[in-house]
């Protein structure tokens, strides 16, 4: 039994009368009068891709040029600080050493051990002052002026004659005076690194030069 068969071909546009409900066929719905007709659908603009930056080489050159001043701004600054550092240490050494010969010395006057004062005079004194003429001229100005009873340095007196070279300001009491005096040292640094008294008073005198010493 051969069924009903439908033709293949069919238009797209109709439809058939069983699908509105009517048993008719659908109107095909014209095209207004004013609108253009296009045989060919708009090309649809494509967003072009996003291009892909290609890295910049990054020349070694100057890196090594930039890490060179870095080096060298760093040594520059590492040697200013060391010699800053190296010259204060010394400057420090030098004041303090200085500063210890002088306490010693007027300690030893003080004790009225003169063999122990002459030891920290320098050269420049000792070549024209033997250790028997220091002694007695301790003992004269102990007899004139009363034995040293107290020392202690002038604050702020220390003075750099040179690296090698430091000036002091020490009060000096004594006991039959009714006031203190100020007794001004030199000492320098001899060729042994030793720290030595070249100069001390008023031409090389212990005492305070006012009154006389009789």
């Amino acid at each position: 039994m051969q069924g009903r068969q439908e033709p293949r071909d069919r238009p797209f546009n109709q439809y058939p009368a069983d699908f509105n409900g009517t048993g008719k066929q659908r109107a095909i719905p014209r095209r207004p009068p004013n609108m253009a007709r296009i045989d060919h659908p708009p090309e649809t603009p494509r967003v072009a891709r996003p291009q892909r930056e290609v890295p910049r080489q990054k020349s070694w050159r100057r890196r090594i040029l930039f890490w060179g001043i870095v080096f060298v701004v760093a040594g520059a600054l590492a040697c200013g600080i060391g010699y800053a550092a190296v010259n204060f240490f010394a400057a420090t050494n030098a004041t303090a050493g200085g500063a210890v010969t002088a306490t010693d010395f007027l300690s030893a006057l003080s004790n009225q051990n003169y063999d122990q004062a002459y030891n920290d005079l320098d050269a420049t004194i000792t070549v024209q002052l033997a250790p028997d003429d220091f002694k007695q001229q301790a003992q004269a100005s102990d007899r004139c002026y009363g034995k040293v009873t107290d020392y202690s340095e002038v604050q702020d007196s220390a003075v750099q004659n040179n690296p090698q070279s430091y000036s002091y300001s020490y009060t000096i009491t004594r006991s039959k005076l009714a006031k203190p005096y100020t007794l001004r040292m030199t000492v320098q640094q001899d060729s042994y690194g030793d720290w030595r008294i070249s100069s001390y008073g008023n031409n090389n005198d212990l005492g305070p030069g006012q009154p006389p010493c009789s």
